[in-house]
């Protein structure tokens, strides 16, 4: 009986070390990932930032120095980011319907590029709070600003738009019949200007940069309604990716939109326009 008793308690002490072993064990791996980020990334001595470079002046090519750089207002966010963090910013282009993939397939470390928070985005990844916030308007042939009186007769014309971007679910919730996706914002201008549609529906301040640098094309009059119409950007980071890594960049994005972000805006608003 004493012997028996002896095995049970040894037994006992076996599966209760087991499970905690276990439990250490799990506690490390369901935290690997998440609380190291802020870490590896200070480790690497680089900040891996997502971008497509076709939306200017938010982001965009420029030949000022001689060379192609990647230039814009995500840029100089994702710079200040880095500093913050204490590394190096290296920019990766992406096209903008493969940025969220490359997020969460850990090629990335954040994406900066006109991103808008929506709810299908957010079971994927999690955003920075906001750090603009711009209306979506309607482009047209120049002359033709008053040729769509109605957002039904919007709805039975041909409209073109970013792909992947929230303009394309904007304009499938509105319940436009006739939509052309495309990879960047110059194509879609480009399809306008040709007369293969008959709008495109964009930001407003990427729209009127890229009115003025093509020509021909102008802001219809039509007003776009205001249900889910406006675009906030942020910055996003693969989902469960650490709370301190998240806040170093909240805490970047407020400073740079209160000391930073009008300067921003304007020099690379005028860099973009000299660009071309």
């Amino acid at each position: 009986m004493k012997m028996k008793k002896l095995v049970s308690l040894g037994m006992a002490m076996i599966l209760s070390l087991g499970l905690v072993a276990c439990n250490g064990g799990e506690d490390k791996n369901s935290t690997s990932s998440s609380t190291e980020k802020l870490e590896q990334i200070q480790e690497s001595g680089k900040l891996v930032v997502g971008i497509y470079p076709d939306y200017p002046p938010f982001e965009f090519h420029s030949t000022k120095s001689g060379k192609n750089e990647i230039a814009g207002v995500d840029k100089d966010l994702g710079e200040a980011i880095a500093k913050e963090i204490g590394v190096e910013a290296e920019f990766k282009e992406i096209t903008f319907d493969g940025l969220i993939g490359a997020l969460k397939a850990d090629k990335i470390d954040i994406v900066l590029s006109g991103m808008s928070p929506t709810p299908e985005r957010e079971k994927s990844v999690d955003f920075s709070d906001l750090y603009y916030v711009g209306k979506n308007i309607l482009a047209v042939k120049e002359g033709e600003e008053n040729k769509i009186k109605t957002i039904d007769e919007l709805k039975d014309l041909k409209v073109a738009v970013q792909k992947g971007s929230i303009q394309e679910a904007y304009i499938t919730k509105l319940g436009c019949k006739s939509i052309k996706s495309l990879e960047s914002i110059p194509d879609v201008m480009t399809e306008l200007k040709n007369g293969n549609v008959d709008a495109v529906v964009v930001n407003d301040t990427v729209g009127i940069l890229n009115m003025q640098e093509m020509g021909g094309l102008a802001k219809a009059n039509l007003e776009l309604p205001n249900d889910n119409a406006d675009e906030g950007m942020a910055a996003a980071i693969k989902k469960g990716d650490n709370k301190a890594y998240l806040e170093k960049i909240n805490k970047t994005v407020k400073e740079f939109k209160a000391n930073q972000f009008e300067k921003s805006l304007k020099e690379n608003t005028d860099l973009a326009t000299q660009n071309k």
